[in-house]
């Protein structure tokens, strides 16, 4: 990315940029050296592992839209706003239709990325390997000959030098031998001749070997020289593909985005039109239940009413009562069935006001009905004032 970075700031037009050749710098001195031929192949098995690495990766992609274009289908099937009226409910409604165009879009998405990206590729790769597969079964065999050549003619240097080295001594010895008996000179003058014909017979062979790997080198500098230009053009094409599907793939995405943010602006403009005022208005007169008001409810007292307290209480004198504030409210804690007429029912949550503590176990007091009775203290809480 730096390098790419670095390379715009250079603001270097494409068309400037000169053209390196494989087949001009993938060479090496020594004779059966693959060093070249081998980099150029973990090149090819590199470009390839680029494709698979990317269309697993469009491939991921499309699964992400297709469960999001599921799921958002779903979604568009659930209940919105059932109880909603006038404009909001209008846009309740465009909102779950355009859910379900989003959710389109999406699954649209991901088969176009499948049909016209991962498919091309997979088939794009196929094509590729083949013709690689073809090249290097080819380039394999002249290397492996080439060296099989080179061999053989390395045995046959080895026989020549040591024919050549017998045929050198053997002239040595004969010329020290020369005042030896007449019979013994013959023996070392036909040793000394039938080194020179193994000598000579050796050199033919050595001759022969290196024209033979002269020919095969010529022939397998063309093969790699072909071999080196095919390379670059599949690389070509290689990258060509990719910077193409690269540029499909940009391309599928950002119109699924445009088709989505085309739906969600249809959302935006009924949200234009949504008026809370309306839809209050539209509320209330659909489900108003009148205009009269509950009448004032007065304060009773106790003193002159004529309540009966129960037994027990009635036993107690009222003046030694300790008397509890004017309108002190409780709330009752738990439900509590009266077991008798003068006490009261207490259902969880109802607010009472006491009018006097009887004891420490009984409250007098009215419950919300006005019904006035004694009720006990630990079924409720006392209110803040």
């Amino acid at each position: 990315y730096n390098e790419y970075k670095s390379y715009l700031r250079t603001k270097v037009s494409m068309s400037a940029i000169e053209e390196l050749k494989l087949v001009d710098n993938f060479w090496g001195s020594e004779f059966n050296s693959t060093t070249g031929y081998d980099r150029i192949t973990q090149r090819m098995k590199q470009g390839k592992q680029s494709i698979t690495d990317y269309v697993e990766f469009i491939k991921k992609r499309s699964q992400i839209e297709l469960k999001y274009g599921r799921e958002m289908m779903q979604l568009a099937n659930s209940i919105l706003g059932r109880d909603e009226l006038g404009t909001m409910h209008s846009t309740l409604e465009i909102l779950h239709k355009e859910t379900l165009e989003i959710g389109k879009a999406a699954l649209q998405c991901a088969t176009a990325l499948n049909s016209k990206i991962v498919e091309d590729l997979n088939e794009f790769k196929e094509k590729q390997r083949e013709e690689r597969r073809q090249r290097e079964e080819v380039m394999k065999k002249v290397i492996s000959n080439k060296k099989r050549i080179y061999d053989h003619m390395i045995r046959c240097k080895s026989v020549y030098e040591k024919a050549c080295s017998d045929a050198d001594k053997s002239s040595e010895i004969l010329q020290q031998n020369m005042t030896q008996p007449s019979k013994k000179v013959d023996e070392l003058k036909a040793k000394m001749k039938h080194a020179q014909v193994a000598a000579e017979n050796a050199d033919k062979k050595y001759i022969e070997s290196v024209t033979s790997l002269e020919k095969v080198r010529q022939g397998w500098e063309s093969d790699y020289a072909a071999y080196c230009q095919k390379m670059q053009a599949l690389e070509k094409q290689r990258l060509t593909k990719m910077r193409n599907m690269l540029w499909l793939y940009t391309n599928i995405c950002s119109q699924c985005l445009v088709d989505i943010d085309t739906r969600y602006e249809q959302v935006r403009k009924a949200l234009e039109h949504c008026n809370v005022v309306y839809d209050i208005n539209v509320y209330i007169n659909q489900k108003k239940t009148g205009t009269s008001r509950p009448i004032e409810i007065k304060y009773i007292n106790y003193y002159n009413s004529n309540v009966s307290l129960p037994q027990e209480v009635k036993k107690t004198s009222l003046s030694k009562v300790p008397q509890i504030n004017d309108y002190e409210r409780v709330v009752a804690l738990y439900e509590y069935t009266a077991q008798s007429p003068e006490e009261l029912d207490l259902a969880q949550g109802d607010l009472l006001v006491v009018i006097k503590k009887i004891d420490e176990i009984w409250y007098y007091g009215r419950h919300k009905n006005d019904k006035c009775g004694v009720f006990p203290v630990s079924y409720v809480k006392v209110l803040p004032m």
